[in-house]
């Protein structure tokens, strides 16, 4: 049932990918894994945000976790690569869109910072496949700890749905951002460590520690996250002693990211506490609380109720959870606080050119939790939540149908925005992807399997109808009727 569960996202998100790399972050992120892949280093060229390290070298500031899980990934598309060198269907691209706008229709281009080898084509695109998996994954045990608290198989699958498709959820599993791996060992570690709290097993806590490891090598801001599992485990086992032990069994498996995220410091800057972010350009948590806050909370920008509608069913479901599941609940409540406080203090608190509340991505499947929950039994819920993840359904296709960097080119084009992205939360990205929408053609929409259309023709039909078959059949294992027997 799991694996079928899987499947069904994993075949809809590989359907609906993009292929390319989008921006900075992701570039750095494939540079390091091709520099593992190719050298057995950690180095790389120097390119915007590198940071300077030991000897002169240039690393990337960002966690090394992203970088490693995709190298199965990209040893298969050096394996195609190597058989068909150069082959230009993995190099398809929709490059521009239409908007239109008082003077005309404006045609604005998506970024074009990062230059790549031809040879890299079908590297890059089976290494930007690395999010769908992390992003199935991530759906499955959502979809389980739904089961945990009670859904229906049918109740799980549309909640996970709600998550999947109506968030930005779905746009990053096409990019290649840290932050579905942050959100699947969030998720994977919640799920073990709920299990655990009020069980009599303590040893078990090491495999939610391990997950927890590999969120530390993600982004190292999972380290506090890691503290509020240790003292869930702690607290919430009714006897101090076995909490204890729980919790430190919880910490060992901790140790392993702890001790290669402290190597990788000293390897690269000389310094255990030196992660990378020291540089100029990185501003520290320079903004004040309150006012990324409230950004990240109403800002026509980033505010996650336009990017994720359906996480107000928080609100609705919060004091049932409590009522029932007191520990759990202020377990979550924790964690989404911690996420928004630090993220919104952060200088970057919009997370650069992205799709919606990108650093908030994390928080979004603990929000919805309380409410999906309370639904079981509150048909108006169940109504409350299909009507939201409706709007959220077409604002984060809009942002998957057209590349999210060329609103940022018609903004220049206009004269609203300068590279250093001044009063950036003044403006709406869903607006112009909408207008856009009509006004460009669906021949340069965002989905790879539009753009490579152009090379293979109806080549292209086999596998779009290979993943079809394949989310319905997963569908109907999870929604057949369960067996008597």
């Amino acid at each position: 049932m799991r694996l079928s569960v899987f499947l069904f996202f994993l075949a809809l998100y590989l359907a609906t990918t993009a292929g390319h790399i989008y921006t900075v972050d992701s570039y750095l992120n494939y540079n390091v894994t091709k520099s593992i892949a190719t050298r057995g280093a950690i180095d790389i060229p120097k390119f915007m945000m590198t940071v300077e390290g030991r000897n002169g070298r240039q690393y990337s500031k960002l966690g090394i976790g992203q970088s490693l899980v995709a190298l199965p990934l990209y040893w298969i598309g050096s394996l195609i690569e190597f058989t068909a060198p150069g082959g230009r269907v993995f190099r398809a691209y929709g490059d521009r869109i239409n908007v239109p706008s008082k003077s005309g229709t404006i045609v604005a281009k998506a970024q074009d910072l990062i230059k790549l080898n031809d040879l890299d084509g079908a590297r890059v695109f089976f290494t930007m496949l690395t999010c769908a998996f992390l992003t199935a994954f991530a759906a499955l045990v959502f979809w389980s700890l739904l089961r945990r608290f009670g859904l229906s198989r049918r109740g799980a699958l549309w909640g996970t749905c709600l998550l999947g498709f109506a968030t930005p959820f779905w746009i990053y599993s096409r990019d290649f951002f840290a932050e579905p791996l942050f959100a699947a060992c969030l998720l994977a570690s919640l799920y073990m460590v709920i299990d655990l709290g009020k069980s009599g097993y303590e040893k078990p806590a090491l495999l939610a520690g391990l997950a927890s490891s590999l969120g530390i090598l993600a982004r190292i801001s999972f380290i506090p996250i890691c503290l509020i599992f240790a003292g869930y485990l702690a607290v919430s086992a009714g006897d101090i002693k076995v909490g204890s032990r729980k919790a430190a069994w919880y910490g060992v498996g901790c140790l392993p990211g702890l001790i290669i995220q402290g190597v990788l410091d000293l390897v690269r800057f000389g310094d255990l506490f030196q992660t990378g972010y020291h540089t100029a350009f990185d501003k520290g948590f320079s903004v004040p609380l309150f006012k990324g806050l409230w950004w990240n909370l109403a800002s026509p920008y980033r505010s996650i109720f336009i990017y994720a509608p359906a996480v107000i069913l928080f609100a609705f479901g919060f004091r049932e959870l409590l009522r029932k599941r007191r520990a759990e609940a202020w377990l979550l409540v924790a964690i989404i606080v911690y996420v928004f406080m630090v993220y919104s203090g952060w200088w970057a608190w919009h997370g650069g050119w992205c799709w919606g509340p990108r650093f908030l991505l994390p928080a979004i499947p603990l929000l919805l939790l309380p409410g999906l929950v309370a639904a079981r039994t509150r048909p108006r819920l169940i109504a409350l939540a299909a009507g939201l993840g409706a709007v959220g359904f077409v604002v984060n296709l809009a942002g998957v149908l057209i590349n999210y960097t060329a609103p940022y080119d018609y903004w220049i084009q206009i004269g609203k925005l300068d590279w250093a992205e001044n009063d950036i939360q003044q403006f709406s990205p869903v607006a112009v992807h909408l207008k856009a929408l009509t006004a460009t053609s669906p021949r340069l929409y965002d989905l790879w399997f539009i753009q490579a259309w152009r090379f293979a023709g109806w080549r292209m039909l086999w596998p779009g109808v290979g993943l079809a078959a394949v989310a319905l059949l997963a569908a109907h294992q999870i929604l057949r009727p369960a067996s008597k027997g």
